[in-house]
């Protein structure tokens, strides 16, 4: 059998600030409600303060959403399947420069030549079986069925472009990459989840759907406002597989992305790899890239079929955790993802400081009808932007006093650099 040994620290012990989980639990209720979302479980492991734990609406009818409820986390399961490939990397069994044909079969438009690292990057060029026409469709005529990723590599069309030459997001690589991990290991990839990472890590509530069997209430997956939990999900997470097909609840999810990005899981060379991103996804492995509220942060969406959404973020600076899981589709996991973050304004940015610290720079006056200025108790600035609650850009300042006069009446963030840490701020215009 082979096991990776993991250290398993999760930052659970500590007391969350009661009145930022209320102003969470608040941010949850709200979006709710403003679009029209089914059910979320949430989740925010902040340093300093541990994890925060919300919900808002139903499973269905009569059944509220419970923190210990697993929702489908869609392409979520691309990190887990990229963590383990670096894993058998770090150990020894494969190379991320190998390529495709010392692992596997020739397949019809699949170059033989690319390499286990341009599948888990997006830049094989391997066309993304979910585009294939009538994909859904065709999955859904026998619910029942089980597909074998055999039979799903067969689908691929043509390739998008030469190994190497560009970047296109596809399911098929991470399908094939999970197939390079049973070839090269002898073992089925749900048993490698289960020993190298799952047990380790003490996710006793996650797991890969048809292939593990875990006993856990999920969540009812809806669909166009349809509950579609009494069709059963055999064929589209056997296609899914190693690409979408895993089971989570918000906490476990959250505790994953702290126990990655705090080093437990990775060696220092992998996790380098894990987080060169490339292309025009800004994609490294099973993470995105991405500029929200001028933060950078690492994250990925979830989305499939009958209906899940999902949405992990990681808060580079802060090193704080967001998850948010919904059971609908389509839905907004993204932006409550986001409001989250926003929620989170009220603290220190920087990691080395105390929640609500003295050093905080100041808004006032806050509301504001266009001019203000931002006291910044004897640090010294460096930038103010100003974004929507969208997170898009609007306006740079360097100088505490400017004015907003230009913006119509809302809520605005502020993003204040200064020499020594970074700071999320609201601001309100009326």
């Amino acid at each position: 059998m082979l096991l990776f040994l993991l250290s398993t620290h999760v930052a659970t012990a500590q007391t969350f600030d009661a009145a930022l989980g209320i102003k969470l639990q608040n941010a949850i209720d709200s979006m709710k409600i403003a679009h029209g979302i089914n059910g979320i479980s949430a989740s925010v492991l902040y340093p300093e303060q541990g994890m925060w734990k919300g919900v808002a609406g139903n499973s269905h009818a009569g059944t509220p959403i419970n923190s210990d409820m697993a929702f489908g986390i869609a392409s979520n399961t691309k990190l887990f399947t990229g963590v383990l490939l670096l894993k058998l990397a770090e150990n020894g069994i494969i190379k991320l420069n190998d390529s495709l044909h010392e692992w596997l079969p020739t397949y019809a438009n699949i170059n033989p030549n690319i390499t286990i690292r341009q599948l888990l990057n997006h830049t094989s060029g391997i066309a993304d079986v979910n585009s294939v026409v009538g994909y859904a469709d065709s999955i859904l005529l026998n619910p029942n069925r089980i597909y074998s990723p055999n039979e799903v590599i067969t689908w691929v069309g043509p390739p998008l472009f030469a190994a190497g030459t560009g970047w296109s997001y596809s399911n098929t690589n991470y399908i094939l990459a999970a197939m390079v991990a049973e070839s090269a290991t002898g073992q089925g990839f749900g048993q490698l989840l289960r020993d190298s990472i799952l047990s380790p890590l003490q996710l006793d509530s996650t797991f890969l759907d048809v292939y593990d069997s875990v006993s856990i209430a999920v969540a009812h997956p809806w669909q166009g406002g349809i509950d579609k939990f009494s069709t059963p999900r055999k064929s589209l997470n056997s296609v899914a597989w190693s690409a979408g097909g895993m089971y989570s609840t918000s906490g476990e999810m959250a505790a994953w992305y702290q126990a990655l990005m705090s080093g437990q899981v990775l060696n220092a060379s992998s996790f380098d790899e894990m987080t060169t991103f490339v292309g025009s996804g800004n994609y490294g492995i099973g993470l995105v890239e991405a500029t929200i509220f001028g933060r950078t942060v690492w994250q990925h969406g979830g989305n499939i079929w009958g209906g899940y959404n999902s949405m992990m973020m990681y808060d580079v600076a802060s090193n704080a955790v967001i998850c948010v899981l919904i059971n609908q589709n389509p839905s907004k996991a993204a932006l409550v993802a986001q409001q989250l973050l926003l929620t989170l304004a009220d603290f220190t940015v920087d990691a080395s400081e105390t929640a609500y610290s003295a050093e905080n720079p100041i808004i006032f006056p806050n509301p504001t009808n266009g001019d203000i200025h931002i006291g910044l108790n004897g640090q010294k600035l460096q930038s103010i932007k100003v974004f929507n609650p969208m997170g898009e850009f609007l306006a740079e300042h360097f100088t505490a006093s400017f004015s907003i006069a230009n913006l119509p009446c809302g809520v605005y963030i502020v993003s204040i650099q200064t020499n020594e840490a970074s700071f999320l701020k609201k601001l309100i215009k009326q």
